[in-house]
């Protein structure tokens, strides 16, 4: 298996599921651009806290996966022709829904930081 970083955009909206364990899973389809006409499809599975974050989403959202990448291939239904493509399975995901703030919140955003240094260079202009 390939450990793997994809963003991309969320084909459908997933659905949380539970399975016989007693777990919650889901699965996610999304499209993502490699540069060329067409993007690649990326199907993918997550479990427990990462598939109920990505549960949350719908159609469209953007989101970002981090998990075991492997190549699959089938053949298509109506046509026998085989066909390749790509599964992972997540361990942890990004959207922008989970970006918070890295900085932390002063009393008065007004005031200057007094740690910081002056400018003290002998450079003139």
């Amino acid at each position: 298996m390939i450990d793997a970083l994809i963003s991309g955009k969320l084909i459908k909206a997933p659905e949380l599921k539970t399975g016989q364990s007693g777990k919650h899973y889901t699965q996610f389809l999304l499209s993502v651009s490699v540069g060329e006409d067409k993007p690649v499809i990326v199907s993918g599975m997550a479990f427990t806290e990462t598939a109920e974050k990505i549960a949350k989403l719908q159609k469209g959202d953007a989101l970002s996966v981090v998990g075991s990448l492997k190549p699959s291939e089938w053949a298509d239904k109506a046509t026998g022709a085989l066909k390749h493509g790509l599964s992972i399975t997540a361990n942890a995901s990004l959207s922008a829904y989970d970006i918070k703030k890295r900085r932390p919140v002063t009393d008065n955003p007004t005031k200057p930081d007094t740690n910081a240094r002056p400018f003290d260079d002998p450079l003139t202009f």
